[in-house]
């Protein structure tokens, strides 16, 4: 392949196949130019193909990547240290400018005023390299760039800057309490995570909630002490057994990852007094559910919303997956690896749902 072509997937919009083409490298300052190693199919992929989400087109997707780094730069990674050709690299889904009111003031560098999202934006100029679904991809000064270390695999560590990144952020930030209970709603990737770093934080009760047994029968694997299938097993009865599990008083700690509507209504139901409700799955727009508000307030239960992660967790995830490794078999989550030209049928196959993550190989 010519060495100033990146080969990228186009994404045209609902309904159209994706489109391989060339495209031209080109010197922008400030940035870093990867090679991508690996890239994986995340379930908002699979939102904008469908139509759930918009998304200005053509563009190139993918978020969920890591790669080596292709040629020389000025940048640093998070820990000030010079980024050499040949370093592999994972990096934040976000660029923050580090002075807005939201980096500032707010503390949620992820809502930057100026901010860049690697796999959403137009495929455009300076932008034309932007998506982890292509050989290559330019990181923006900005970015929270993390080395890898060669104790961890490209498997192993490809999903974590924003599947682990989001679960990790969102508990960290709703508070953990070791010897106590909680319950995921959801099995995908990021319920996984969530019950391996809620078991890693000392909870005695990990219950997971989803439809489909393949993954529930996983997600025992990977920290779960309980799991209930919602399609064959009513809230009734889930509610019930989670009673008998947490003496009567209810659980103390629900995330939702699932983005399914009857999500909410259900986990408020399941929740004891004193309780924690923490969503991040419903990222795509979805108005109309209904709760009881009633036991929002008598339960005095605290409920939080959280969208994406704040940077400094980089060195955090990681960290995990690097201590977390003999007791999991996180490489194992990415189920199939197909070549760049194969995007299509990648695509068709994520959209089964029968394995975790489908990944590419540009």
């Amino acid at each position: 392949m010519n060495q100033n072509l990146a080969q990228t997937a186009i994404f045209h919009g609902v309904d159209k196949p994706f489109e391989i083409i060339d495209v031209p490298i080109q010197t922008v300052p400030d940035t870093v130019l990867v090679r991508v190693s690996l890239a994986t199919i995340c379930g908002s992929d699979l939102h904008t193909v469908s139509g759930r989400r918009g998304m200005d087109v053509p563009c190139v997707l993918g978020h969920e990547a890591i790669g080596v780094v292709d040629a020389p730069t000025s940048l640093k990674s998070d820990k000030g240290e010079p980024l050499e050709v040949g370093d592999r690299i994972t990096w934040s889904l976000t660029t923050a400018c580090g002075e807005c009111h939201y980096c500032s003031h707010i503390n949620l560098p992820q809502k930057c005023e100026s901010m860049f999202k690697y796999g959403h934006a137009l495929s455009e100029g300076e932008n034309a390299l932007t998506g982890g679904f292509s050989t290559h991809i330019q990181l923006k000064k900005g970015t929270s760039i993390h080395k890898i270390p060669d104790t961890l695999t490209d498997e192993e560590v490809v999903p974590i800057n924003c599947a682990l990144g989001t679960v990790v952020n969102g508990i960290e930030s709703i508070g953990t309490e070791p010897g106590k209970s909680a319950v995921v709603h959801g099995a995908g990737m990021l319920g996984i995570y969530a019950a391996c770093y809620l078991r890693s934080k000392g909870y005695k009760i990990v219950g997971v909630v989803d439809k489909q047994d393949v993954r529930l029968n996983t997600v025992l694997r990977y920290g779960a002490t309980h799991t209930f299938n919602a399609e064959t097993t009513s809230k009734d009865e889930i509610s019930k057994q989670l009673d008998d599990l947490t003496d009567g008083r209810g659980v103390d700690l629900v995330v939702e990852v699932s983005g399914a509507p009857p999500a909410l209504p259900d986990m408020i139901d399941w929740l004891g007094i004193g309780g924690k409700c923490l969503t991040l799955g419903y990222v795509y727009p979805l108005d109309g559910i209904p709760f009881n508000v009633h036991q929002l307030v008598t339960k005095c239960i605290t409920l939080k919303g959280v969208h994406n992660y704040h940077p400094n967790i980089m060195d955090k995830i990681v960290s995990f997956i690097e201590e977390q490794k003999s007791n999991y078999p996180f490489a194992e989550l990415i189920g199939k690896v197909y070549p760049l030209s194969e995007i299509n049928d990648a695509f068709t196959h994520a959209f089964k749902q029968e394995i975790v993550r489908i990944a590419i190989s540009p």
